[in-house]
């Protein structure tokens, strides 16, 4: 082998372990810039979800209160209402007494 043979196998070896390692360290960028946007956009949707999740116990404090208020007009006018879990009784001043299970509407 001459001179040039040997300079040309030098240079093959170093372009083929320098496209590998370029290779790998682009794989390992693209990984990591991947796993930076999918962080990202979980924790937007964790702060879109915590958003919701403060709106609903909202809504659910003030249904809760819009409930009361209506039993205690009720309540004013001869009628007791209790609620059990899912079970309703409303009972009259004339001893009359009706319970009734709460249907959930299921909205297709």
């Amino acid at each position: 082998m001459d001179f040039l043979g040997m300079l040309n196998l030098i240079l093959t070896v170093t372009g083929i372990l320098g496209g590998v390692l370029a290779y790998r360290s682009g794989v390992a960028r693209t990984a990591n810039e991947i796993q930076e946007r999918v962080i990202h956009a979980l924790e937007l949707e964790l702060t879109g979800m915590r958003g919701k999740l403060q709106d609903m116990q909202d809504e659910n404090t003030r249904l809760s209160l819009l409930i009361d208020t209506i039993c205690a007009a009720l309540r004013s006018r001869g009628m007791a209402i209790s609620i059990d879990g899912d079970m309703v009784s409303i009972s009259d001043s004339g001893g009359t007494s009706t319970t009734t299970r709460i249907q959930e509407e299921r909205f297709l």
